[in-house]
């Protein structure tokens, strides 16, 4: 995954569940720590909502 990533062949994963739900878990808290480690995966998000975490600019619709 990191070699992917750094290699720009890819910008993210999705991680889908196996039928027992188990593997997520395993995933976030033995996977995610080190990539975290590494800088590949924030630890901390600015901002509240999802706009402000996925860096999209807030456009008022309204009136």
């Amino acid at each position: 995954m990191e070699e992917w990533f750094l290699a720009g062949t890819c910008d993210g994963f999705s991680v889908v569940p196996d039928i027992a739900y188990d593997g997520v878990a395993d995933f976030v808290e033995l996977v995610v720590p080190i990539l975290q480690d590494r800088g590949l995966i924030r630890r901390e998000y600015e901002g509240k909502t999802l706009s402000d975490k996925m860096g999209v600019p807030y456009t008022n619709t309204e009136g």
